[in-house]
């Protein structure tokens, strides 16, 4: 029986960083631009290495998709979509907003208090990605789309409006 401590048996093995200063230098750029709420992809990701190698004069330094998924593995880097305007509303002036809305609406019946924000629905377009064994061409995409208008009054007794250019779509 192996008399290894559990602990070391489920710890991940510790794997060398290739290209450290490289590495190092991208790290901190990508946690500065993290911390200046920055969008950051793939591609950007990319030529910030290769820019990186350049200045650093690291000449044998390619940027593979291999050192870029461990690189974004080794500092827990995944892809999210955005979502919403909320970075958008200015925090520190909301409850005095608030007070000024809560003064316009008083007067008014709850039934007639309504809040509404849209989005479009493409409703006839095709999935971006598919299983081949091989590259496939795409065709162009369908702009065809129905803009939802997503509307409650205050009681939430109101239906939704559905906005399209036909009748019957």
């Amino acid at each position: 029986m192996n008399s290894t401590n559990s602990k070391d048996a489920n710890k991940q093995k510790e794997r060398p960083v290739y290209f450290p200063q490289v590495e190092e230098a991208l790290s901190l750029w990508v946690t500065n631009a993290l911390a200046a709420e920055l969008t950051i992809n793939t591609d950007i990701l990319r030529e910030k290495a290769k820019y990186f190698a350049q200045q650093l004069e690291v000449y044998n330094f390619s940027v593979s998709n291999d050192w870029i998924n461990k690189f974004k593995k080794h500092h827990n880097l995944k892809e999210y979509i955005k979502w919403g305007e909320a970075k958008s509303t200015p925090l520190e002036t909301l409850d005095k907003e608030r007070g000024i809305l809560r003064e316009i609406i008083k007067d008014y019946d709850l039934n007639d208090i309504f809040n509404c924000d849209e989005t479009e629905l493409y409703w006839n377009l095709e999935p971006s990605k598919t299983l081949a064994q091989g590259l496939l061409s795409g065709t162009k995409k369908s702009k065809k789309q129905v803009t939802l208008l997503f509307t409650c009054n205050a009681t939430g007794t109101e239906k939704s409006l559905f906005i399209h250019k036909y009748q019957n779509p």
